[in-house]
């Protein structure tokens, strides 16, 4: 039975008064196809209700006016030779605006870009599992490297983002020492104001010591010292850094890859003019197309970093009390229920299995609190490691 009888077969055991769930099993089909066929026979019973019609749009869609086509492409060329600007369809729009040129709207200019074969695939997002909320305000930072300049050797790029504004701040570095890391958030603390949180993957450098893994580096230390929360992201999973990791592939596609350096010093005069670049020109969808300098005009104005606690004694270390504050720790539970901290593990409660936690350590109280949907719903004791940095 080929398809055409199989719909007039349908439509006849339904005349019959057969149950619509029978007849659409009886042809392994959905109930959604029977009624279809139903709906299609009853607005035409004496026609050939059972044929195929044509799915072409029955207005043909407009043409896109060719001089507005060229301006287009124009100034979607120019952008992509501008090594550091952002190439999309609401870019082109403000670059049309700012030209005085009549605006394209984004469907018109995607097709356009499509037409010629310069649209990119679509990124793949990581699914998520009931991942918690911590705090609203947060910084992201991220160590990228290392990376080679031809004839001068290794560095390493430090780079931070507020993901409320995407305010970005980046530093080339040549080692992973926490006395750069913390001048770094010093200095982006001190022109773009502190964050309720800073959050960042496992790095060692970040944490401070596989040795003393209560103790706590500079960076935590600096963080606490500031009322800044440290975050610590789950192990592996660094989509949950996701604004950070997207701005490290702007970062290197649009200046490490786009200029060639001389030296360490070149580089540094030149992330200059790329974190200027960045907040005064680039816009994100998620923020109404604003820029991140544009989202700063319109914020509170913040409260800004004004101490030197960053400065290197005369051992050359930072050397910064811990007194209190807390530090998290994201984890997801397995089937083993084991809490997984630097070096350590804690073994919980059977009703966290497959699922996340945030883990808090206490300073003061010298407590690990297990959190979930807010609350403490386990506490395990833990001594701070006392070890100067």
């Amino acid at each position: 039975m080929d398809d055409i009888q199989q719909r007039q077969e349908a439509i006849r055991l339904y005349l019959a008064k057969e149950k619509a769930a029978a007849i659409a099993h009886r042809f392994n089909k959905s109930r959604k196809w029977l009624y279809h066929w139903i709906s299609r026979y009853k607005n035409n019973p004496q026609g050939n209700w059972w044929e195929e019609q044509s799915r072409a749009p029955h207005t043909p869609c407009a043409s896109v006016d060719a001089a507005m086509e060229q301006n287009i492409l124009l100034i979607r060329t120019e952008l992509m030779q501008e090594k550091m600007a952002q190439i999309g369809a609401i870019s082109i729009q403000y670059e049309m605006q700012r030209r005085a040129m009549p605006v394209a709207p984004v469907w018109t200019i995607n097709r356009v870009i499509a037409k010629h074969g310069l649209n990119k695939p679509l990124e793949q997002k990581m699914p998520g599992k009931a991942y918690p909320e911590t705090f609203w305000h947060t910084h992201q930072m991220d160590l990228v490297g290392p990376r080679y300049i031809k004839g001068d050797g290794m560095f390493y790029s430090i780079n931070l983002i507020d993901i409320t504004t995407h305010t970005c701040y980046v530093k080339a570095v040549r080692t992973k020492s926490s006395v750069g890391i913390v001048a770094a958030l010093a200095a982006f603390w001190q022109k773009n104001g502190m964050p309720d949180a800073l959050q960042m993957d496992n790095e060692l450098a970040f944490r401070g010591s596989n040795r003393y893994p209560r103790s706590f580096g500079s960076i935590v230390r600096f963080a606490l010292s500031q009322g800044v929360t440290p975050i610590f992201i789950p192990v592996k999973e660094p989509w949950r850094n996701g604004i950070i990791e997207k701005f490290n592939d702007t970062y290197q596609k649009r200046f490490l890859r786009a200029y060639t350096f001389e030296n360490l010093n070149d580089l540094s005069v030149q992330e200059k003019a790329f974190i200027t670049f960045h907040n005064s020109h680039h816009r994100y969808s998620s923020q109404q197309h604003k820029t991140p300098d544009e989202m700063q005009a319109l914020a509170l104005k913040p409260i800004c970093y004004k101490g030197n606690i960053h400065l290197p004694n005369m051992d050359g270390k930072v050397h910064i009390p811990l007194r209190g504050g807390c530090v998290y720790y994201i984890r997801y539970i397995r089937s083993d229920l084991k809490l997984r901290l630097p070096n350590e593990c804690f073994i919980l409660h059977e009703r966290f299995k497959y699922s996340y936690v945030v883990a808090e350590v206490n300073i003061e109280n010298h407590c690990l609190n297990i959190r979930q949907n807010y609350e403490i719903v386990q506490t395990f004791p833990y001594t701070i490691t006392a070890i100067d940095w």
